[in-house]
């Protein structure tokens, strides 16, 4: 392929996804919604009741949990209305966003309502989620407060967390626009706020290490950890900006970058996913797998792809095929909405696995 190629591809891309970067956190919140009404879909096309391992009541509700047809109806209804209610508020957001980039003169006052509206947005989706899904609601209050094994709310409180955790760059972007309401933007406070749900899984395996004393608690705080020498390289490049220890930072960040990769890759494999063997997948039983064989390594494949999509982005780079500076090859925040769609295959094989350490094992 063409290096003119590429770069045209680029552009097109870039024009067709073209979303202010402020509402691509908006954007990448229906999507998730939608992906987990996908994800609800496949595992009943595929007969695995995953409502049987993870808890949809608050624990003091008498009542039934939904069963998984249940579940992903009231998933869909709420996808649906979200993104009713979203849609216009967006189209008006990127236009009103395009007329400030060509406006010639002063605009401040539709420079405070661009900013302001992905606000609004979040509000509304936040206030919904929280008034309509009671189990978030409940998890959401007690989030360091993580259920130990085997209780079964343990997996619900790690499906959110971890799913918050692929929020941290768009909510950089989304709170560092959204300071711009006050005129100024808050100095660093967009790294304090993707900082933490980092934290808050990090402290959440501390707990779980303290109340089980199990050392693979401990590795997987490790795996979190991994992303705070990354941040505070983005910290420190900014306070060097331009200077020579700019260009050190980076190349730090990128090493500190491949080993988080490396680790969250394997981490999502071996423990997560709960495969221990890349050909027999799991090995240790007759009815290792409770989906096809392929649908694994499918998913081993695309997990490698998407959690090294940074670095196939550098390497572009430096054979010149993307501008130099690039943080994408097709459009701007590709890597957010690749981690939003890496995160939910992630949640599918997390759920099988739970599923068959449940009942398939035995």
């Amino acid at each position: 392929m063409q290096k003119s190629d590429v770069a045209s591809k680029g552009l097109y891309f870039s024009t067709i996804f073209k979303v202010p970067p402020p509402q691509r956190f908006i954007v990448l919140l229906v999507l998730a919604l939608w992906i987990w009404t996908w994800i609800l879909r496949f595992f009943s096309h595929n007969s695995l009741d995953i409502s049987q391992v993870i808890l949809t009541r608050v624990p003091h509700d008498i009542r039934p949990g939904y069963n998984l047809a249940q579940l992903h109806r009231t998933a869909r209804n709420f996808a649906l209305k979200i993104t009713r209610l979203i849609l216009p508020f967006h189209f008006i957001t990127v236009l009103l966003f395009e007329y400030k980039n060509v406006a010639e003169g002063p605009v401040n006052n539709i420079v405070l309502v661009v900013y302001f509206l992905p606000l609004l947005q979040s509000v509304i989706i936040f206030w919904f989620l929280l008034r309509d899904c009671q189990i978030i609601k409940y998890c959401v209050k007690r989030c360091l407060l993580i259920e130990p094994s085997p209780r079964t709310l343990r997996t619900t409180y790690i499906l959110l967390s971890d799913t918050l955790t692929s929020f941290a760059k768009p909510l950089i972007d989304f709170t560092l626009f959204s300071s711009l309401i006050f005129k100024e933007p808050f100095t660093h406070f967009d790294l304090s706020v993707a900082l933490f749900p980092v934290l808050v899984r990090l402290l959440q395996c501390l707990r779980e290490y303290r109340l089980l004393h199990d050392r693979t608690l401990l590795f997987n705080a490790l795996k979190y950890s991994c992303n705070l020498p990354i941040l505070f390289c983005i910290w420190q490049s900014r306070l060097y900006e331009g200077s020579i220890n700019s260009e050190r930072l980076l190349h730090a960040q990128r090493w500190f970058m491949l080993l988080n990769s490396s680790y969250t890759l394997f981490w999502d494999i071996r423990m997560d996913w709960s495969l221990d063997s890349l050909s027999s997948l799991r090995s240790r039983s007759k009815s290792a797998v409770t989906l096809k064989k392929n649908m694994y390594h499918f998913a081993i494949i695309i997990d490698f792809v998407l959690r090294f999509w940074w670095l196939w982005v550098y390497l572009f780079e430096c054979l010149e095929f993307v501008a130099h500076n690039t943080d994408f090859l097709f459009f701007q925040g590709e890597m957010q909405y690749l981690e939003v769609i890496r995160r939910g295959i992630w949640v599918i094989f997390k759920l099988d696995a739970e599923y068959y350490t449940k009942f398939a094992s035995k």
